[in-house]
């Protein structure tokens, strides 16, 4: 019926670390922030923090608040799995996205 729950942290990573990668790249080849003017510890924060607005909230309202609204088969175990799995796929997502925009671009 439903899949194991390292399933959930496969699944996460996969989708943080292609996320991540993508805006990674897409802020460089934007040049947003500029390069003049900040460093690059900044030109990487910003595709993190946006990456990270855009991966956590829905599992993180889900585990807390929205606990009673969501899918009955949906374990507290997965959605740490989750999380999880999206906090390294952010961390490898920006580690790619570095080394793909270094080659491209």
């Amino acid at each position: 019926m439903h899949g194991h729950p390292t399933d959930k942290l496969v699944a996460g990573a996969v989708i943080g670390g292609i996320l991540t990668a993508a805006l990674v790249v897409l802020m460089v080849w934007l040049d947003f922030p500029s390069d003049r003017g900040y460093g690059a510890a900044v030109r990487l924060a910003v595709p993190a923090a946006l990456s990270a607005l855009l991966l956590f909230p829905r599992p993180i309202l889900h585990r807390t608040l929205l606990r009673e609204r969501r899918d009955p088969g949906l374990l507290d175990e997965d959605l740490n799995l989750l999380l999880v799995g999206r906090a390294l796929g952010l961390v490898g997502g920006i580690i790619f996205g570095i080394s793909l925009a270094s080659e491209i671009l």
